[in-house]
């Protein structure tokens, strides 16, 4: 395996005297690797692949973040981490051979994602109340980590809706109360699994979609139900409350706020109150 050092030769003939019978040495560089791309592109890391090269003695590849050494793999994959968010980067991998040679270095550009964030709650004292609202569909963009062997509440409007909460029971099984009709994960109608498994995948962005057997209007808890005893752990991206066809109230926690109110970004002034929560990057 190559080491750090970037000054060794890509081609060298090596010779003493042109007039006898000595034997003239020729070092040909490996090949460069090829369908070399940046992918998995985050605000601080970026992976690269290549295809190997068919050079024959290869041991590795060496990799570079400009000109300065960022490692080297005997793979065809590497993940450069602790990178700056929306910056434009050079990467450079290099060939190595068995006798120490480096190729001339396959290169790509690419820049950096901005900071994304989202609002993690713990499970213990954690969610969201919006003012009493007039609805009859919730869409949420959310990942869930359920604690086990107790109910989880998703979301709650049972202060003036009755048997209105959408909730993860001690059996880790979703259910639906009786104000609710539907309940769709990523657009897919799940209402007929209600009750009898896990509808919602846990530790995964889901967009789920609770929607009013009829309109009503209550205050509405988010990750957690009327009294706050029972938060949901997880993750919160956005929350759409809307009547009919019209968002009613959008809240937005990719984002990050100060303080406990939450702005509704859809220009109702339905703001909601925020109890707890930790902004943190993704």
């Amino acid at each position: 395996m190559a080491d750090e050092d970037s000054s060794l030769v890509n081609f060298v003939v090596y010779y003493e005297d042109w007039t006898g019978d000595e034997s003239v040495t020729v070092v040909v560089p490996p090949a460069n690797v090829t369908n070399l791309t940046a992918t998995a592109i985050q605000a601080s890391s970026i992976t690269l692949a290549w295809t190997a090269s068919t050079s024959e003695q290869v041991s590795g590849y060496v990799i570079y973040n400009g000109p300065i050494y960022a490692g080297q793999t005997s793979g065809t994959t590497f993940t450069l981490s602790g990178l700056s968010p929306v910056t434009s980067y050079s990467f450079t991998v290099k060939t190595s051979t068995s006798d120490g040679s480096l190729s001339s270095g396959a290169v790509v550009n690419a820049t950096t994602l901005p900071l994304r964030y989202a609002l993690s709650m713990n499970g213990l004292n954690d969610y969201i109340t919006t003012p009493s609202i007039s609805f009859d569909t919730v869409v949420m963009d959310i990942s869930v980590s359920p604690n086990k062997n107790v109910y989880s509440a998703y979301l709650d409007a049972s202060k003036s809706i009755a048997q209105s909460t959408v909730v993860r029971d001690s059996s880790g099984r979703d259910l639906l109360q009786a104000a609710w009709k539907s309940i769709f994960v990523d657009g897919v109608d799940k209402t007929s699994l209600q009750g009898t498994t896990a509808i919602v995948p846990s530790n995964q962005r889901t967009t789920v979609k609770s929607v009013l057997k009829a309109p009503g209007k209550s205050i509405i808890y988010i990750f957690a139900n009327q009294l706050g005893s029972i938060p949901m752990k997880g993750v919160l991206y956005g929350v759409q409350i809307l009547q009919g066809s019209q968002v009613v109230a959008s809240y937005d926690f990719t984002v990050p706020f100060a303080g406990s109110t939450v702005l509704d970004k859809s220009g109702n002034n339905n703001n909601g109150k925020l109890q707890g929560g930790t902004w943190i990057n993704w």
